[in-house]
């Protein structure tokens, strides 16, 4: 009764054939790191400012660019595979359409995925969770003074991530379709 049908397995089995077939091109490879290098790093340097400067959500007691760092490699390490993901299905999507509608569509979806990012972001590396303690006590000064962070709802964070989220990774978007063009470009006028 709860088991797979011979329909849902068909289309599983088509997606991940369809997903394995768009990254055997070794040019999705090379946007797949692009795009999510520069979402991830450069977006996580916009995001860092929008909740940690902007709204002033806090942090630990360590250098703001060791807490970009950090935020930023653990979104990379989560949300490299939503890229990988998002990459093939809008690439189907836009086909046909002008070339400006990909990096505005993956960017939109991009910052749709992140809207919860704050929570999780709250759950796993904020001020006073374990990887916090750990990077504090080894990278931190204890005598640094912390302001006190601005308390807001879970909402509130979830609306500052679309607020700065969405020019942000809709720009970063665009320069990353426009840097593996221009790679890509520069291959083929070589060989």
């Amino acid at each position: 009764m709860f088991g797979r049908t011979s329909v849902d397995l068909g289309l599983h089995r088509g997606f991940l054939r369809a997903f394995a077939a768009f990254y055997r091109d070794p040019v999705a490879r090379l946007t797949l790191v692009i795009t999510s290098l520069l979402l991830c790093y450069a977006g996580g340097a916009a995001m860092f400012y929008v909740h940690g400067i902007h709204f002033n959500e806090g942090g630990p007691a360590i250098s703001p660019y060791l807490h970009w760092f950090i935020d930023s490699t653990v979104g990379f390490i989560g949300l490299t595979p939503a890229i990988a993901v998002l990459l093939p299905l809008t690439t189907r999507f836009v086909a046909g359409r002008p070339a400006w509608v990909f990096p505005v569509l993956l960017g939109g979806l991009f910052t749709v995925v992140t809207i919860p990012g704050p929570l999780v972001h709250d759950l796993f590396v904020a001020r006073g969770t374990p990887l916090a303690n750990l990077i504090t006590h080894h990278f931190g000064d204890p005598s640094m003074v912390m302001p006190p962070p601005t308390p807001y709802s879970d909402l509130a964070k979830m609306t500052h991530q679309v607020i700065g989220g969405l020019p942000a990774y809709v720009l970063l978007s665009t320069v990353a379709y426009l840097l593996v063009r221009a790679i890509v470009g520069r291959w083929q006028r070589s060989s």
